[in-house]
């Protein structure tokens, strides 16, 4: 039997406590890649997400590397502080590691984590970027786009809305879309639901009689909407005396946390519950009645919602990005709120509050779509598709570091060659020019003009000794060049 091709997995976080989104997205892709891969999760420290890679049998290896915020939130200086972190002792220690280990392939979760896909075009490795999050259209998203593009072999974006900032830059047949989704068997049986349900609601301290609202985050940070839906919650308090609102979350920023208890304590003693951490998303799911997600960022996917149709529930949401997809896929495009409006958000959810048949009704409608669209038998389709394009990365001839050959270590091309894949008709034949386009790193630059945002912005040729940015103390890169200020995002560690 051959020897199984070897796969690198990269974390971008791996959170204590709570496990985020994007951490179960991949968790989720690393155990169904596990079948037809030798597996390893690398990530920048212990937490949930690595005790439940070994919990399935996925190696685990702990390494910290710096993040490039700035990819989901661009700035006019990117691509000389991507360049920053590629020539940084962090870069040359992932790369040797990877020289060491030799995957046949690289899989890098969300687009800040651009160091992994750095080192390994350094040495010719294969790159999947996993793409979980929505580039904003802020003028410089295309710096980010192109990017991405420049040093990955296949994108996947878990929704269209993730998506839509590549296909205006990327080749369609480089571009994946692989929705989220769930094993058969991961929850309970239905017919467990009730005796849950009891459970975390004496636990709450809500009666079996009470309507629950709920609201779930991994961290209750302001982008997230919780302030939004405490004050929806104050609008309906007085019209719907049996209704009771949970809040779930960790705390992120101990004064928005304050802000928020502080918000909460106009609704009366106990009207609204916060919870900071659960760890048996069945028993939240199934002690609410109502989901509510007014998240104020252009959600990648939103799981939120798709956990809690998966339990039976209505939710209610803000039209914002991969959520917007999720409700109306599956028929629930009445429930969506324009992002902001909280007064259309207690309208919902009020609506709802007043009709217990309806509340009911949509809840059983919901467990039967969510799983035409986004059940684990849709989903293998599309991870089939995934599945063939790892397969045709790791055996093209001459690509597979772990060849007994043993491969040239490939240049990596420079962020400086980016701004020239913009041009429409590169873009049209970028798929055969792919291996042109990923020259050397040390290959004579030339003056060109990239587009951002529908602007043609001239491109200065580059220069022969070039300084590298500064660091600050904080840890953030920073430009030499006085007198110019611009938006910085820092290559912090962590984040929520």
């Amino acid at each position: 039997m051959p020897e199984r091709k070897k796969l690198f997995l990269f974390s971008h976080v791996s959170n204590v406590r709570n496990i985020t989104g994007a951490e179960k997205l991949l968790l989720f892709v690393a155990r169904k890649l596990s079948a037809d891969f030798d597996c390893t999760l690398i990530a920048p420290q212990e937490g949930r997400l690595t005790s439940l890679a070994r919990r399935s049998g996925i190696g685990v290896l702990i390494w910290d590397i710096p993040l490039l915020y700035g990819m989901c939130s661009p700035y006019e200086g990117l691509y000389r502080d991507a360049e920053g972190l590629m020539g940084g002792s962090a870069a040359a220690q992932l790369t040797g590691l990877l020289a060491a280990n030799r995957p046949d392939v690289v899989f890098v979760n969300t687009c800040v984590n651009i160091v992994p896909p750095f080192a390994a075009k350094r040495l010719g490795i294969p790159v999947v970027w996993h793409i979980t999050e929505v580039v904003p259209d802020n003028g410089y998203a295309g710096e980010a786009v192109r990017l991405v593009d420049l040093y990955s072999d296949r994108i996947v974006g878990i929704s269209e809305a993730a998506l839509n900032p590549f296909r205006r830059e990327v080749a369609a047949d480089k571009l994946s879309q692989l929705f989220p989704s769930w094993e058969s068997g991961e929850f309970k049986p239905p017919g467990k639901w009730p005796q849950l349900r009891l459970g975390k609601r004496r636990e709450w301290g809500i009666r079996p009689e009470e309507t629950v609202v709920g609201y779930i985050s991994s961290f209750l940070i302001r982008e997230k909407g919780a302030e939004h839906f405490i004050q929806a919650a104050l609008g309906l308090k007085e019209a719907f005396p049996h209704a009771r609102f949970v809040v779930i979350g960790g705390e992120a920023d101990s004064a928005f946390h304050r802000s928020l208890r502080k918000l909460a304590g106009q609704a009366g003693s106990g009207r609204i519950v916060f919870v900071d951490h659960e760890d048996r998303i069945e028993a939240a799911y199934s002690a609410m009645d109502i989901a509510v997600i007014p998240s104020l960022i252009n959600e990648g996917f939103g799981m939120t919602a798709m956990e809690a149709m998966i339990f039976g529930k209505p939710v209610v949401a803000y039209a914002s990005g991969g959520l917007q997809e999720i409700l109306q896929a599956t028929g629930n495009g009445d429930y969506l709120v324009t992002s902001g409006d909280i007064t259309g958000l207690s309208a919902k959810i009020s609506g709802l509050l007043a009709s217990p048949g309806t509340i009911s009704a949509i809840g059983q409608e919901n467990r039967i779509r969510v799983e035409e669209a986004f059940g684990p038998a849709a989903y293998m389709g599309r991870f089939h598709e995934l599945l063939e394009h790892l397969h045709r990365l790791t055996s093209a001839p001459g690509d597979t570091p772990a060849d007994e050959a043993g491969a040239a270590a490939e240049p990596a091309p420079s962020a400086h060659d980016a701004p020239r894949l913009a041009s429409g008709a590169r873009r049209r034949a970028r798929s055969a020019k792919a291996k042109r386009r990923l020259r050397p790193a040390g290959a004579k630059k030339r003056t060109g003009v990239s587009r951002s945002a529908g602007k043609r912005r001239r491109r200065p040729a580059a220069r022969k000794h070039r300084r590298r940015p500064a660091r600050s103390s904080a840890g953030s890169i920073r430009s030499r060049k006085p007198g110019r200020q611009r938006r910085r995002s820092a290559p912090v560690r962590r984040h929520p």
